[in-house]
């Protein structure tokens, strides 16, 4: 008989299907049904109209159920529930058996209901971090199974990566990281696949015109720099002239020339209009340096 694959999720329920289509009547309380794994180690038990588990393993203790009022009809489904990653890649068979009053067999099916059973949980969306001291990228993701893997991409395709790190939980789930060398002006992309649900998370992280900050940093601190300097030293020079009150004043200022604007009073010169430029004219500054 053919097997068929059912995929879980940790922590969830999963049903392993099973109806056949019986010749006679089902009789609860001359039916036999044992589901075991490929071991052939009693996962559950439902003998003569009641359920018996105390054959049962312990691993599967309180974890599964069968649904008796489907029974009659031949559904002889089990749930097998709070999925665990140690239940990944189990294979499980149905055992029937149908007597009569008597205990005679009727019917006996062996193996039937083959349930290859897969577990899987989603990994966090991947986080991409940037050091752009180091110049690398690191991706990282946690809580997820089975083991994924994890590639780097950017504009020009797949990326050299350093190891990939793997760390199993003690609940048996996966974290992951990985670290990619990184440039200027680049759109790094971490991907993470899970095999079982064929699931693709992507992450994407663009690193800044000038990957190493500090030099930003430097250019910064010399410009601040500056500014403080001359601050300080525009201080100083106040700080200077007024200790030493330094007074400048000009040579027409010291010495008036009153004679020559009385004349100038009765007789104005004519005045000449040239479109040359006049010459400039410096004055000679006299400075008088008070010392308090």
């Amino acid at each position: 008989m053919r097997s068929h694959t059912v995929i879980g999720i940790v922590g969830k329920s999963i049903l392993l299907p099973c109806q056949l289509n019986l010749s006679i009547s089902v009789d609860l309380e001359t039916l036999k049904l044992f589901w075991t794994n490929a071991n052939n180690q009693v996962v559950y038990v439902f003998y003569y109209g009641e359920e018996n588990n105390s054959q049962q393993l312990p691993f599967y203790r309180n974890r599964t159920q069968m649904f008796l009022d489907q029974l009659s009809s031949g559904i002889f489904s089990l749930l097998l529930n709070d999925l665990k990653t140690d239940d990944d890649q189990k294979t499980f068979y149905l055992f029937h058996q149908q007597d009569d009053k008597n205990g005679r067999t009727l019917i006996q099916n062996k193996k039937m209901c083959i349930t290859d059973l897969k577990v899987a949980k989603r990994f966090q969306t991947p986080v991409v971090k940037v050091n752009y001291e180091d110049r690398k990228a690191e991706c990282s993701s946690t809580g997820g199974y089975p083991e994924p893997t994890l590639t780097w991409t950017n504009q020009n395709g797949l990326m050299d990566q350093d190891v990939t790190q793997i760390i199993r939980n003690p609940s048996g789930t996966f974290n992951i990281s990985s670290t990619v060398n990184i440039t200027e002006n680049q759109t790094v992309m971490c991907v993470i696949y899970n095999p079982t649900l064929k699931e693709t998370l992507r992450s994407t992280q663009q690193t800044m015109p000038d990957s190493n900050p500090s030099n930003n940093l430097s250019v910064i601190g010399a410009v601040i720099g500056a500014v403080i300097g001359t601050v300080i030293f525009g201080a100083l020079i106040v700080f200077y002239l007024r200790r030493h009150k330094l007074f400048c004043f000009s040579q027409a200022e010291l010495n008036p020339p009153q004679q020559q604007t009385e004349m100038e009073e009765l007789n104005p010169p004519t005045v000449t209009v040239r479109a040359q430029t006049p010459p400039l004219v410096m004055k000679t500054l006299n400075c008088v340096d008070g010392v308090f």
